[in-house]
């Protein structure tokens, strides 16, 4: 058995999609999903106490963890085209703008997610650092929403698309958008499920890559991502027509390199970190 575990968004349908109609187990993997609405925070607090062999992290959110020790390495890139990142608000916040001058608490899924990462990349863009007495946890999509309604936080990143049917009900306010130079998704192994799963981690993953390649001609694609999400038909074609799922066994080198010294600059992870170190075996870094 693997234990893949991801977040509970569009990005992640190729997969389900295939796990509904039992492909893996066809081939003879066992690939069990769990969500984690979380985030990468959660999840990789879920790689360190052994809970997942898998997860489909942000890549700052890995580079992050493996600086703070987390035993893990990628094994594949999953999503090669970038976040676009949603700045929110409440709908009744004096918050205009992220680049308005008055005190402003942040809500995040928790320490060490994407929500709280791209918060201080863009904060030190911007010329202005953050700490934490600026976050709020509030540990997923829906508790950040009732956070902003309240007015207890005033900003919040969030992939745009998955927070739009809030903008458009007037729970909140997009107030801006962000986008990073690196890619969106990694999937990561721990080192003991490196060590124990090896050819069925493989497997897996050759397949996770048949089914992305397979997802954007699937006719029902469409149908399932307005079900599960309530994409609209012009949405469903704009993502899809933007998103770049990878599907061999390559990792761009500057991508990592962009990422490693963003978070340089936040001071969360070292500017020398071994890129090599960060990659499993049979990953061709270009």
């Amino acid at each position: 058995m693997i234990k893949i575990g991801g977040v509970p968004e569009h990005f992640n349908l190729p997969i389900l999609m295939a796990i509904e109609k039992d492909e893996f187990m066809q081939h003879g993997v066992d690939l069990q999903w769990t969500y984690y609405p979380g985030g990468s925070g959660a999840m990789t607090r879920a790689l360190a106490d052994g809970e997942l062999d898998l997860a489909i992290l942000l890549t700052e959110g890995f580079i992050s963890a493996a600086h703070n020790g987390l035993s893990a390495r990628i094994v594949k890139v999953y999503i090669d085209s970038p976040l676009v990142w949603g700045i929110h608000s409440g709908a009744g916040s004096a918050t205009r703008s992220i680049y308005d001058h008055s005190p402003k608490k942040y809500a995040i899924s928790r320490f060490g997610s994407g929500s709280h990462l791209m918060a201080m990349i863009h904060a030190e863009q911007r010329g202005e650092k953050l700490d934490d007495k600026d976050f709020v946890v509030i540990n997923s999509l829906e508790g950040a929403i009732e956070s902003l309604i309240k007015n207890e936080t005033q900003v919040f990143y969030w992939e745009k698309m998955m927070t739009k049917k809030h903008v458009e009900s007037g729970e909140v306010k997009l107030i801006g958008e962000f986008s990073a130079p690196w890619s969106s998704f990694l999937i990561v192994a721990t080192e003991k499920s490196l060590s124990e799963k090896k050819d069925e981690i493989h497997k897996a993953l050759e397949l996770i890559n048949v089914a992305s390649s397979d997802f954007k001609n699937n006719i029902y694609a469409p149908i399932e991502l307005q079900k599960r999400f309530q994409m609209s038909g012009q949405d469903i074609n704009s993502w899809m027509g933007s998103t770049v799922w990878n599907t061999d066994f390559t990792i761009r080198k500057k991508g990592l390199e962009n990422a490693i010294e963003a978070l340089s600059k936040i001071n969360n992870t070292a500017a020398h970190i071994d890129i090599k170190q960060l990659c499993a075996e049979g990953l061709t870094v270009k």
